[in-house]
């Protein structure tokens, strides 16, 4: 036998039987050998990558054991490696964990066709994560990991990809469920590759197959909140079923039903009574004598005196909140126990306040799509004021009431009001107006170099973010920093010399910036005449798209709303010889941008203005040329100078 080595670590305990699985493996090796000849015309086939998944099954069954649905499911993934660097940069498989979810048995057996040698190494316990990383391989060996798992929740069945890190010659995913249970699938981003479906009956079971061929391998794509968004994926879930015996159906998907499985984690909390709570309670809402400035009140209490942390927890935990009293005493909590903290005081205060479910914007799906958990990883608390849903979302420190995280704009909340009723509510996009940054700038020349001042306010988005960066930085090494890229403008050169930042108290949470600057080097000089560029920010410059085969959208934080001014005072003795022509240009709801320059005689002056709106959160592919044509107008206008000639 060879000294190839599997090392394998798991974070689950898992049964298995050692004999058949040496059994298995034997197989599996044998198998290999005889199939070398297909292994070399993939491998020409690839010949310009590191290595290649060759077959990747993934078989998820339903069965009825005792009078009950059971789901298992089964996946193989097996690898060929091509070249020398593939024996270290791919060598490590890692199975696909699940909610409610155990393994049963996994598996890994390593070929080396040289010697018509394989190796599998019994699992052993190291309390770590699932992972098995092979060494001592060879070019062209192939590996084999196996393993399965149950699922014990059928509302949760695990979401199935399609490709790889590494190219994918074939990937089947297959369900088999009895004919009496009804399924639905949601496929997504499965445009541009050649995916087959079908569906076939055999021995009382439905059996639905999703078979996959030469899928390439995942990019990594910037500017999309998450994978899921690109990546082809399928997620069955059941719609309903009859158990043998049973007068009628049971449904798992549709509001209805999501709402039952939803609130029983939610139902009956908070109704213990607190002192404490209480107490605070009535603190916080002394004075206030409508809903809404009670509710406003308790929400900036929390914002101001509860630490977001993010709770990892199994099974049940990631969807049950702690009780209010509890997360009072921590002071701290995550998304869910800033929720119950906020419902529990709005209620105490009279207000009815509701868990509310929701997914941010890492999750592409609707409820019109699919009813499931994959719709969700986050929580909120919705109140009803002046006859409008208000969301508040204690994991923000500094967005007023009324406001939405940004990157929650266009989810949708699933609100549960009781055993018997929800709401489904779309939080609206802000439009740009709402969030806008206001800059001016001075510019004053000495010699080649150029001093001045800034003074920025910004409100909406661009201020709340600005407060959350500050908010994370305890050191003034850490805050200086960043103010230095607030301010930054011009060339390398730049000198942030002092600056002070007001995040406000007032209603909107705006936030404002001055300081005081020197750019070295700035200006071009001859004998009689200085070339002043007076764009020294370059405001949406980087919206050009490069990736020419870029197949997917480019997702944006927010709409915003941008004015510059940028005012010039001319050096005595020098007169202004040439002012650039005024430009603008726009896409229709995408962005648009103008710009226009003014000399102004009397005070000796010359001011640029530069007014940007962008209008859209995301910009498709079919949008990418007049974006870019877009874009390359604008970058002509900062090449733009400004001639100053000595009277």
């Amino acid at each position: 036998m060879s000294n190839v080595r599997i090392n394998i670590q798991w974070q689950h305990k898992a049964t298995s039987l050692l004999l058949a699985a040496m059994l298995l493996s034997w197989a599996a090796g044998a198998q290999l050998s005889l199939k070398r000849q297909k292994y070399d015309d993939i491998a020409a086939r690839y010949k310009t990558e590191h290595a290649v998944y060759t077959d990747v099954s993934h078989k998820l069954t339903i069965t009825q054991e005792e009078g009950l649905l059971v789901a298992t499911s089964a996946v193989v993934k097996e690898k060929l490696f091509l070249t020398e660097r593939s024996l270290n940069s791919f060598n490590r498989d890692m199975p696909q964990d699940a909610s409610f979810s155990y393994f049963n048995h996994y598996d890994a057996t390593a070929y080396l066709p040289e010697k018509n040698d394989y190796k599998t190494v019994k699992n052993k316990d190291q309390n770590g994560h699932v992972s098995f990383t092979y060494t001592g391989i060879t070019k062209n060996s192939i590996t084999r990991t196996s393993y399965s798992q149950t699922h014990e929740e059928l509302r949760l069945l695990p979401r199935f990809f399609f490709s790889n890190n590494i190219p994918t010659v074939s990937s089947v995913i297959e369900i088999t469920a009895p004919k009496f249970v009804k399924m639905g699938f949601l496929l997504k981003n499965e445009e541009g590759y050649n995916i087959e479906r079908t569906t076939t009956e055999k021995d009382g079971n439905v059996i639905y197959r999703f078979t996959a061929t030469n899928i390439p391998a995942d990019k990594n794509i910037n500017n999309v909140p998450s994978d899921y968004y690109y990546r082809p994926h399928v997620i069955p879930y059941v719609i309903s079923f009859r158990i043998t015996g049973a007068k009628k159906d049971s449904v798992l998907s549709g509001p209805d039903a999501h709402r039952k499985f939803q609130y029983r984690y939610v139902k009956g909390l908070n109704l213990r009574t607190d002192s404490f709570l209480n107490k605070k309670t009535a603190e916080v809402t002394r004075g206030a004598y409508s809903d809404r400035e009670k509710v406003a009140r308790i929400y900036e209490w929390v914002q101001q005196n509860f630490h977001y942390l993010a709770i990892f927890t199994d099974e049940m935990q990631g969807f049950v909140p702690n009780q209010a009293d509890t997360v009072c005493k921590r002071m701290y909590g995550d998304c869910k126990d800033m929720s119950s903290i906020i419902m529990a005081m709005c209620q105490k205060a009279g207000v009815s306040a509701y868990f509310a479910a929701i997914g941010s914007n890492n999750q592409p799906y609707t409820h019109d799509e699919i009813q499931s958990e994959y719709l969700y990883d986050h929580m909120i608390c919705a109140v009803k004021l002046d006859g409008e849903w208000v969301l508040l979302d204690g994991t923000t420190h500094v967005q007023p009431l009324g406001t939405d995280r940004h990157d929650l704009q266009g989810k949708e909340a699933f609100i549960m009001l009781d055993d018997n009723h929800h709401k489904i509510v779309k939080i609206p996009e802000a439009p740009a107006s709402q969030n806008v940054l206001t800059d001016n700038t001075t510019m004053n020349i000495s010699y080649n170099d150029v001093t001045g001042t800034i003074n920025s306010r910004y409100s909406g988005y661009e201020a709340w973010t600005i407060a959350e960066n500050l908010a994370m930085r305890n050191r003034k090494e850490d805050k200086d920093e960043y103010a230095r890229t607030l301010a930054a403008r011009g060339n390398n050169n730049f000198v942030l010399q002092q600056y002070n930042i007001n995040t406000g108290s007032d209603r909107n949470k705006d936030v404002s910036f001055t300081a005081n600057y020197k750019l070295g080097s700035y200006v071009q000089q001859t004998k009689r005449e200085y070339f002043v560029n007076m764009n020294v920010s370059n405001t949406f410059a980087n919206m050009r798209m490069n990736d020419t085969d870029r197949q997917v959208a480019v997702y944006l934080p927010y709409k915003k709303t941008i004015r510059e001014t940028v005012t010039l005072n001319v050096p005595k003795k020098y007169r202004v010889s040439y002012l650039p022509k005024p430009a603008k240009g726009g896409v229709a709801g995408l962005w648009s941008y103008s710009i226009s320059y003014k000399a102004d005689t009397k005070n000796n002056t010359v001011t640029l203005t530069k007014e940007y709106e962008l209008n859209t959160m995301k910009i498709n592919p079919s949008q990418f040329d007049a974006n870019n044509k877009l874009a390359d107008d604008l970058k002509k206008q900062y090449k733009e100078t400004v001639v100053l000639t000595a009277k």
